[in-house]
């Protein structure tokens, strides 16, 4: 064996994918972001061709996601309730997307039902980092939701959404 140990092994991986990705991207990443295809995670998951998906990211149910969209670290998908994101978006890092609640089942000890409501994500919109999207919403197409909010609601076409819980302060023609 040409190494004396894995030690000896991830050692040297560090080095080779730590320089590939300095030269390549300008960073330096965990190796196994460093290891992984983002490109292909999002084909075996069957979304839209383009589009990347960060290996910490985790992805429950089926959700139907478009091509050209980035996906980043730390990202939360559910689609156990239905979730739909459109082409071109941008996911940021720490983003939780929920498709359902357990909350009323909880409170009422089990009589309750779990509740399923589907989120619906336009073209072209960018979502900021940690911010936190509830069941039942639509955000519509080239919107932007600032950085650590949180969407409690529908959110227009061509949007600007920031707060806790979000809310519309700017609004762009279509042609910008």
């Amino acid at each position: 064996m040409p190494f004396e140990s894995l030690k000896d092994l991830f050692e040297k991986m560090r080095e080779v994918f730590g320089e590939e990705m300095m030269e390549k991207w300008q960073r330096i990443l965990p190796l196994d972001e460093m290891v992984a295809d983002r490109w292909k995670k999002s084909e075996l998951l069957g979304f839209g061709e383009g589009t990347n998906v960060y290996e910490n990211a985790y992805v429950y149910g089926k959700p139907k996601v478009g091509k050209d969209v980035w996906i980043g670290p730390f990202v939360l998908l559910d689609g156990t309730g239905g979730l739909e994101i459109g082409d071109g978006c941008s996911i940021s890092s720490g983003v939780h997307i929920y498709t359902h609640s357990v909350q009323e089942w909880v409170v009422s000890e089990g009589k309750k039902p779990r509740t399923r409501s589907p989120v619906k994500i336009g073209d072209y919109v960018a979502i900021g980092a940690n911010t936190t999207v509830l069941p039942g919403v639509t955000i519509g197409h080239h919107s932007i939701i600032g950085a650590g909010s949180v969407v409690t609601q529908d959110i227009p076409p061509n949007s600007t959404a920031v707060g806790i819980p979000a809310k519309v302060i700017k609004k762009r023609e279509e042609a910008e």
